[in-house]
């Protein structure tokens, strides 16, 4: 399990890394052609569109797995280690609860447009195809900050543990 755990955040990594550059050059192409030849490639704007999509959950994942996405911790350093811990436990705990209720909402959108079939206008793709990213990584991300509850408590039980 330990393994495939492994495989999954090296694909993310790297997936991200990819999107990004495909992204780049996809939006120095279109810039050149509309500027320079006065052609226009919808696809390819439809394509970025959700590429970003995807760039943003699979980044947000990344983000909480460094422990480099965004907090409010002004307050939590004037506190004592055991109190913190605790504030960062409950933290993380509503921030997973909120991931995994976007996550509901998700799978609502993505079975919804899955059973009317819709597809995207341009490429041609099942719509769900396009928002599934946000079902995936918003699962991943909760996953992810309860890890980092689950870190917190133990810490806060524990603060010795830290050192």
């Amino acid at each position: 399990m330990e393994k495939l755990k492994n495989y999954f955040e090296l694909f993310e990594e790297l997936s991200v890394g990819g999107i990004l550059l495909i992204l780049a050059l996809a939006t120095t192409f279109q810039v050149i052609t509309r500027y320079f030849f006065g052609l226009t490639f919808d696809w390819m704007a439809e394509g970025s569109r959700y590429l970003t999509i995807l760039a943003a959950f699979a980044g947000a994942g990344l983000a909480v797995k460094f422990g480099a996405h965004f907090t409010m911790d002004a307050v939590i350093h004037f506190l004592p280690d055991r109190i913190t811990h605790v504030v960062q436990t409950f933290a993380h705990l509503f921030s997973a609860f909120i991931m995994f209720v976007v996550a509901y909402q998700a799978y609502k959108l993505v079975t919804k447009l899955a059973k009317y079939g819709m597809s995207t206008a341009s490429l041609g793709i099942p719509m769900w195809v396009a928002y599934m990213p946000i079902l995936i990584f918003t699962i991943v991300i909760g996953w992810r900050f309860l890890r980092e509850a689950v870190k917190s408590l133990r810490l806060a039980i524990n603060p010795a543990a830290a050192n």
